[in-house]
């Protein structure tokens, strides 16, 4: 079969490998749609992580079944949140995949996973429906906690990004307001909207120093702060502010599938509209992650399709 095999920094080939075979509680998918996670391209630009990840937002028909699974067989449609699924098959237990609902299209499963990840620091936050909230960031990942945040009913959802498009599609997907922090200072205008008081949560949904203290200066005494967005490189913050101010800050990076799905199916959550772009399995590189490396991002998420 084909697959993308890391071989290191920026180099990724697609290449024939043998099919995996499923253990007694696995199963065999064969992948549709495998999402570009944030974290892999993280990945793709620095080396993998321990305990790495990489390729791991999938969906795909059962084609075979350990003895031991339960509950799955051949032929069934699932969404499968396991790594190493760049490839045409994938090997998944069985306590890693969710049956896709008949109704749910493709590319809405391919993007469960991700949404999932907003849930989970949506609720390890405690956000409530009355809490004005900051997005520092918004692609895959701010856009997600902005449709979370829509699902529980936040009506005050203020989104940064530098990219033009990235704000236009915010602003589609329901945010009150969206600033480019090149133009203004984002806790300054925070302030200005807030009568003084800053935001009750922000979340920092993309891993990098700017966006972290326009978080930090952003919310309220005794406010509250998420970071979402994988760092790489270390973030001198100034301490002082971050105690006399009382702040929490908190760091998510799991998933609560359960809720999720709770938001598509009884919230009318759409999180198939911030894909921008399908590719095949060996276009990965050139149309997907180096795509993704550009300063100025012309888009939010890509499926690879093997």
């Amino acid at each position: 079969m084909r697959a993308a095999v890391f071989h290191g920094i920026r180099d990724l080939r697609v290449e024939e490998v043998a099919e995996p075979k499923p253990g007694p509680r696995e199963a065999k998918i064969r992948v549709k749609y495998c999402g570009i996670c944030g974290s892999d391209l993280h990945e793709y630009l620095h080396g993998l992580f321990p305990q790495s990840s990489f390729g791991h937002e999938a969906c795909g028909e059962i084609v075979e079944v350990g003895r031991e699974v339960k509950g799955f067989e051949a032929g069934d449609h699932v969404i499968a949140v396991q790594k190493e699924a760049y490839a045409e098959y994938l090997v998944c237990p069985q306590e890693r995949m969710i049956k896709k609902p008949g109704k749910m299209s493709w590319k809405r499963a391919a993007v469960v996973e991700p949404l999932s990840g907003a849930a989970y620091a949506i609720e390890k936050g405690g956000v409530q429906p009355t809490d004005t909230v900051l997005v520092a960031g918004a692609g895959p990942v701010g856009l997600m906690v902005l449709l979370g945040l829509k699902a529980i009913g936040a009506e005050k959802i203020y989104v940064t990004d530098i990219s033009e498009r990235r704000r236009k599609k915010a602003e589609e997907l329901g945010a009150t307001l969206v600033l480019n922090p090149l133009a203004e200072k984002i806790p300054v205008r925070i302030k200005d909207l807030s009568s003084g008081r800053g935001v009750d949560v922000a979340v920092e949904a993309v891993g990098i120093e700017a966006s972290l203290k326009d978080c930090l200066a952003s919310v309220r005494y005794q406010g509250k702060v998420i970071v979402q967005g994988i760092f790489t490189d270390r973030v001198p913050v100034h301490m002082l502010g971050f105690v006399t101010r009382e702040t929490t800050m908190i760091g998510t990076n799991s998933a609560n599938p359960p809720l999720a799905m709770s938001w598509i199916e009884s919230r009318g959550i759409r999180p198939e509209l911030i894909i921008t772009k399908v590719i095949p399995l060996e276009q990965i590189s050139a149309e997907g992650f180096e795509v993704l490396t550009k300063k100025e991002k012309e888009e939010i998420k890509i499926l690879v399709a093997p």
